[in-house]
């Protein structure tokens, strides 16, 4: 199977699920998130804010804030990067033309990544050898390449994979996380 059919395949079944099983999902992913000893050991953690189709990560981005974890996010920029902004859970939330949401505030630069302890990075499946499959726009693959902190992709349970389609310049993380607990990569 290529990346588009493959793309298309795990939209569908997002699309599927109904309210009360992202909610249960999104919970799940929290506890799990916050009971790695990874996380729990963090001052500094890039996460993004999820889009009502991918597993939520609200309920985790409040327990890192709860902990006082400091929380960065993604903000995406016109050339396909991203920048990084520190999130203040009282600042209001825009959403970009690509539905997603996206704080105000000072920018941290694209380089922001290296002083984080882990990098919470979304994905559409990952397979058992850590290959993530994303959305395909490169976005995260560009910003990861220099990353040297674990990077945990989250997912619902059904898409951690046998293999997912994936091409040399793709970045493979170390983790992911489900509804079902933390799948490390061996």
């Amino acid at each position: 199977m290529d990346k588009t059919q493959a793309r298309a395949d795990l939209l569908l079944e997002r699309r599927s699920m109904t309210g009360p099983e992202r909610v249960e999902a999104a919970e799940a992913i929290a506890l799990h998130l916050l009971a790695t000893p990874v996380v729990a050991r963090a001052k500094r953690v890039a996460c993004y804010l999820s889009m009502p189709s991918e597993p939520g990560t609200g309920p985790a981005v409040a327990g890192f804030a709860a902990r006082g974890i400091e929380v960065i996010v993604p903000i995406s920029l016109p050339d396909h990067t991203l920048d990084w902004v520190g999130l203040d859970p009282d600042a209001p939330l825009t959403t970009t033309s690509l539905g997603i949401p996206e704080p105000s505030g000072p920018r941290l630069g694209t380089g922001a990544l290296a002083g984080c302890d882990v990098v919470i990075v979304p994905a559409l499946a990952v397979d058992h050898s850590g290959h993530r499959l994303g959305r395909g726009a490169g976005y995260y693959d560009r910003a990861l390449a220099e990353v040297t902190a674990p990077i945990c992709a989250v997912v619902f349970a059904h898409e951690l994979l046998p293999e997912v389609p994936h091409e040399p310049h793709d970045v493979s993380v170390q983790m992911a996380a489900t509804p079902s607990g933390i799948f490390r990569v061996p």
